[in-house]
């Protein structure tokens, strides 16, 4: 199954709006100038450019409603999404789900789990960075921000994100999110590059609402220019992100998704939360093998 043109019933609804150019970067999140302008500096030098000249496109065209906004901005990407039948129809059609995956790209990850999402269920939100939400309304809906580390009243914001995530569970929702939290990379400049630790938060979600689990895997890395900037700086790291996206564009996507934990497999959350997250995210990896 691939992914790809938008359904007939859904290509005329579409809104023709103009999107906040300013709201594309990944420097709004920083207070110190320095940081911000180098950011935003290495943005329009290594990809903004594209991506603007995209987002143009999309204006044109006008943006489809509703969950094919994804499968639209995909397309206008050049990005084919190829998955199984057989592995969409293992996320179930109803109650709440916490659907958790590897992160190996940024925000191209957030997307395409979203149209993941949006095939099989209307009612998904995404927990992921701010910068889709700040560019798009229609985006938003789908969207849980999580605020930066290094943000103003990040703590705030934490709670806030936290509070939402559980009420769209207790609402029966399904709920995807990336358990490290960024974008996977090499310890080293020339190393291969790893998944970080899965954070206990997303166990005490699980646990909290009584929501199955479902892992997906998404293939790939990051480019060796972003490991090395990975290293040198975390400045560097985040004015390279938008690039990232553009080397993700017509390139496909084949991400692996596996079956709901059963309630062996589930029982050491009681007991063991964080070790049930490094079984779950080694779990996760381990799809690979399905790719």
């Amino acid at each position: 199954m691939t992914s790809k043109a938008t359904p007939p019933s859904q290509k005329n609804d579409v809104v023709f709006t103009r999107y906040d150019r300013r709201a594309l970067t990944y420097a709004n999140s920083f207070d110190n100038k320095w940081q911000a302008g180098t950011i935003r500096s290495l943005e329009w030098m290594t990809g903004k450019v594209t991506i603007l000249k995209m987002i143009r496109q999309f204006e044109k065209i006008g943006a489809p409603t509703g969950p094919a906004f994804w499968r639209g901005c995909l397309d206008v990407m050049g990005v084919d999404l190829k998955l199984d039948e057989k592995q969409l129809a293992r996320i179930p059609s109803d109650g709440p789900i916490v659907a958790v995956a590897n992160h190996p790209h940024g925000m191209v990850d957030g997307m395409v789990l979203a149209e993941i999402l949006g095939l099989r269920r209307p009612d998904y939100k995404i927990l992921t960075r701010n910068v889709l939400t700040g560019v798009d309304e229609i985006a938003s809906s789908f969207l849980i921000p999580v605020p930066f580390p290094h943000e103003k009243d990040a703590q705030r914001k934490f709670v806030e994100m936290r509070a939402a995530a559980m009420a769209h569970l207790k609402a029966n929702g399904i709920l995807a999110l990336f358990p490290s939290g960024v974008v996977a990379s090499s310890k080293t400049l020339f190393g291969p590059v790893v998944e970080a630790d899965w954070n206990v938060f997303t166990a005490q979600l699980i646990r909290r609402s009584g929501a199955r689990v479902v892992p997906i895997y998404f293939p790939g890395a990051n480019s060796r220019v972003y490991q090395v900037a990975n290293r040198v700086s975390a400045t560097l790291r985040q004015g390279l992100l938008l690039r990232e996206i553009v080397q993700s564009c017509n390139k496909p996507q084949a991400p692996v998704i596996g079956k709901v934990l059963t309630d062996d497999q589930m029982a050491p959350l009681a007991s063991d939360p964080r070790g049930f997250m490094t079984w779950l995210r080694e779990h996760t990896l381990s799809l690979a093998k399905s790719a």
